[in-house]
């Protein structure tokens, strides 16, 4: 009888470490804004426009806000990605950076089978608004619950 227990044991053991592992994370990239003057046109008066590759994000001063982009989830597993964005006052190079408020996301999708899927959304933020001219930088924020690689 013994025999048999340490063999289920075994076994289902084996079966539970087979099984995709789960984890939550969140991968954040940190960005100086530029201005459309930077790009070769005119300027934008209160807007402000941050690249993450292939994600891009903009504020105008009144503190409306967009963030959009292309989100690549690795494996056949599923995970559940959300995007979102963060506003902050810093050093150049968004060194010691003092965030205002808590991230906002806003997408949640489901990705299976390495799918990448495109996200948008936006909203506005009242603490922007009333930083604008002195923020100089913003994070890009995606995070992943399920099985995130």
């Amino acid at each position: 009888m013994q025999r048999i227990l340490c063999t289920v044991f075994f076994l289902v053991s084996c079966i539970v470490s087979a099984l995709p592992a789960t984890a939550d994370e969140v991968r954040k990239l940190a960005t100086e804004p530029r201005r459309s003057n930077d790009l070769g046109g005119e300027r934008s008066p209160g807007r402000l426009d941050f690249f993450y590759g292939d994600i891009r994000a903009w504020l105008l001063e009144d503190g409306n806000w967009h963030i959009e982009g292309n989100v690549q989830h690795r494996g056949a597993f599923c995970a559940q990605y959300e995007l979102g964005i963060q506003f902050g006052i810093g050093s150049p190079g968004c060194a010691n950076v003092e965030w205002l408020g808590s991230p906002a996301y806003v997408t949640k999708r489901r990705h299976c089978n390495s799918a990448l899927l495109h996200h948008a959304g936006g909203d506005i933020d009242n603490q922007a608004a009333q930083a604008f001219d002195r923020i100089n930088c913003a994070q890009r924020l995606i995070r992943c619950s399920g099985n995130c690689q």
